[in-house]
């Protein structure tokens, strides 16, 4: 029943949310106190602003009542997915490429279900990372269980990495 609720919710705000030049970051239903509580998470670039996510927590409960979708009572959250976001599609993955990710796993893979390195590339079935104990890494989608960014409080205050020219 969640799930189905979850997929209509997902395709409805996604298609809101687009229209506006925002992206459908993340969508999770819980219960909390008997009620059904809806947590939207939106990014836009530069970022999200906390008017922003007010303005669409009033315009997205709006839609549920005029549309009439939620059954009984339901509290809706709007938010940032925030610095350590977590990842969940292939075009997530994409723009994070060449940052620090943690992935957790269904399974023990090597002896341990957790990995955390750079991610280097991402394909249609999996993601490579370079893991600080196991080297370069292949993992698939389906094997992953939990994946977001690691927080790099320097990032944008280093000076870029600089090529040496070498000439012969």
């Amino acid at each position: 029943m969640q799930s189905d609720l979850r997929e209509q919710l997902t395709d409805r705000f996604r298609t809101l949310l687009e229209e506006e030049a925002f992206d459908l970051w993340d969508l999770e239903i819980g219960a909390q106190s008997g009620r059904t509580v809806v947590r939207v998470f939106l990014d836009r670039q530069p970022a999200v602003t906390l008017e922003e996510c007010a303005a669409w927590s009033r315009r997205l409960s709006r839609y549920l009542e005029e549309e009439n979708v939620m059954k009984g009572a339901y509290i809706i959250e709007v938010g940032s997915p925030g610095i350590e976001r977590s990842l969940n599609r292939p075009e997530q993955y994409l723009r994070y490429v060449g940052h620090q990710v943690v992935v957790r796993l269904h399974d023990v893979r090597d002896g341990r279900r957790k990995f955390k390195g750079e991610l280097r590339a991402v394909g249609d079935t999996s993601i490579v990372m370079e893991d600080a104990e196991s080297g370069t890494v292949s993992l698939p989608y389906a094997a992953i269980r939990r994946a977001h960014l690691v927080a790099d409080p320097w990032e944008g205050l280093r000076e870029p990495k600089r090529k040496h020219d070498r000439k012969h």
